[in-house]
């Protein structure tokens, strides 16, 4: 009679949320078959389970209903009655042997299916009532009652996992009994009807009931279901794990968060604790058990430690484990429950704030041994306090730009566009300065360096050059090029026109200095100032490993490496200040 309920039983299908709850959900619902949920699941698996004894019990029963018959009723009836009755149960074991181990997929169709079978298994037993009452011996009928009332009852508890089909099943034999026996219309018989009905009264109100308590316990799951869910994709967005630890069985049962941030697979639910130490680094591997058996010793009720873990591909993660122990009588640890953080980001932000901290120091420090060198140069050579206060304020006003450049990409580096366009803003009209290069992001020295050489070649320009006339004009270019080893070059070319003739002067001031002398030092790189009786020419060379995303090759290019360029001038003997 179940064998249909077990062959066809499920229940509708949710719809995944994605293929991460997809993956949550099979895993919740302890990778369950096809689209059942977990309670139906347990209730296919019993009703799989009594499937064959109950055909058992319906084969054994149609073999007593016609040795009970035999003789009181046509020979023909009795052999059609086996025939079907025998059949209808032979079908059903069938179809139960061949959809062993199979799940099935549309709860909608397969619940049509076991009420229908339902109705056909009941109908031996509500036509032995309808075509043999009143026309057989007090003791056979009696069998025949005994038989109908006992299937009925059988089957509504065998069915009740499917209450509509126990109600298709039920009502089939005993609603048919109880017309008979009102059709015969004599006092014994309309007691039986009465029973009939009473029976039919108390199977459906039960029926009733585990409807209700069926539906209740499906949405409480459900709901659980859901909960598991949330919680799941809560912890892998939070990076949040809990699990529970058995020190008598040294197993371990983790969260899908647990096992997100330690790098099991997705739906792993249990671990031993072997496999959990396989992945901890080797480093603080020995420092846990000294702080796990120190807190036993203690018995302390909750510890906390921070360890790292190795994932594939050699990717280590921070965890913060947070413990609770419970201990047994006689003070032995007997279980430990708690959660994992992965604090990988913190731990970075930590070190990284630490660099950032001694990057400041050291940048201070520069900074402050710069000024003093500024403040040195600049004073020599001065006629007039006015006239120091003027070049001082240029020079630290440069190194403000580069600084305040610095800040606002944080640290990451200079645009050299926006550091060649703040330098020239306070000599540039319309039509006396020009800009043309690629988009370049100078590493922080390389910025401040090439910041406080085109500040001198500006001041140069303002005082003595092309930007002191109004005919005058710059241009500043710039662009990659090879210079025939395992490495590119920026190269920066400066070029004044329409200025005043350059006239060569015998002293050398700082600010040339610092044009010749700074890139050379501070990357390494290369620079040629030429003073060409048309307008000065610079040409500078930057290794592109001070570029942002630049090459790091392994051998840096000595101070006096070969320019990427040759100058098309020779160098002066001496320069303009």
């Amino acid at each position: 009679m179940t064998a249909t309920l077990a062959a066809h039983v499920a229940v509708p299908g949710r719809a995944k949320i994605g293929d991460l709850q997809g993956n949550l959900l099979a895993r919740g619902l302890g990778a369950m078959q096809s689209n059942l949920s977990q309670f139906q699941r347990r209730q296919f698996t019993v009703l799989r389970r009594v499937s064959p004894f109950s055909i058992t019990g319906h084969l054994v029963n149609t073999t007593v209903a016609a040795l009970a018959l035999a003789g009181s009723v046509p020979q023909t009836q009795l052999i059609i009655w086996c025939i079907y009755s025998y059949s209808i149960a032979l079908l059903l074991l069938y179809r139960h042997l061949k959809n062993r181990g199979r799940s099935p997929r549309n709860f909608q169709r397969a619940a049509k299916k076991v009420m229908t079978y339902s109705f056909f298994m009941a109908l031996p037993w509500s036509s032995l009532a309808v075509l043999h009452l009143g026309a057989l011996s007090h003791d056979q009928e009696l069998i025949i009652v005994a038989l109908t009332a006992g299937m009925a009852a059988t089957g509504t508890i065998l069915l009740s996992a499917l209450p509509p089909a126990a109600f298709i099943y039920m009502s089939a034999i005993l609603i048919p009994s109880a017309l008979k026996c009102v059709v015969l219309n004599q006092k014994g018989y309309l007691l039986l009807g009465a029973l009939a009905l009473s029976c039919w009264g108390f199977l459906a109100a039960l029926i009733a009931k585990i409807a209700r308590d069926a539906g209740e316990r499906e949405r409480t799951e459900q709901s659980l279901a859901e909960y598991s869910v949330q919680r799941a994709l809560a912890e892998r967005a939070a990076l949040v794990g809990s699990f529970t630890y058995d020190t008598h069985t040294d197993r371990m049962e983790i969260s899908p968060g647990c096992a997100a941030i330690h790098g099991f697979p997705d739906e792993t639910a249990e671990i031993s604790r072997g496999e959990w130490l396989s992945r901890l680094h080797p480093e603080d591997a020995a420092r846990l058990q000294v702080l796990r058996s120190r807190a036993f010793s203690d018995r302390r009720r909750e510890y906390n430690a921070d360890y790292r873990v190795l994932r594939s591909g050699g990717e280590v993660r921070w965890i913060d484990a947070r413990s609770f122990v419970e201990y047994d009588n006689d003070g032995y640890a007997r279980r430990m429950i708690g959660v994992n953080i992965d604090i990988t980001e913190r731990k970075r932000a930590e070190e990284h704030r630490k660099f950032l901290n001694a990057e400041l120091d050291h940048r201070v420090k520069n900074a402050l041994a710069t000024v003093s060198a500024v403040v040195s140069h600049t004073l020599q050579g001065r006629s007039s306090l006015g006239d120091f206060a003027a070049a001082l304020d240029g020079r630290i006003r440069s190194m403000a730009t580069a600084h305040e450049l610095l800040i606002s990409r944080r640290w990451q580096g200079i645009p050299l566009r926006e550091l060649v366009r703040r330098e020239l803003a306070p000599y540039s009209t319309s039509n006396n300065t020009e800009i043309d290069g690629p988009e370049v992001l100078l590493e922080p020295q390389a910025g401040q360096a090439m910041a406080t050489v085109l500040h001198e070649l500006v001041i140069n320009a303002a005082k003595y050059g092309a930007l002191s006339v109004p005919s005058g004009q710059v241009s500043v270019s710039w662009g990659h090029r090879p210079n025939g080893r395992a490495q590119s070059w920026l190269c920066i070319h400066w070029q004044e026109r329409g200025g005043p003739s350059v006239v060569q002067q015998i002293q050398s001031g700082y600010g040339t200095s610092v044009i010749r002398e700074m890139i050379p030092y501070a990357l390494p790189g290369t620079v040629d100032l030429v003073h060409a009786p048309d307008g000065v020419r610079c040409n500078m060379g930057i290794p592109e490993r001070w570029l942002i995303g630049g090459a790091k090759p392994a051998i840096i290019p000595p101070v006096d490496a070969t320019p990427p360029f040759s100058s098309e001038f020779e160098r002066p003997t001496a320069p303009t200040r």
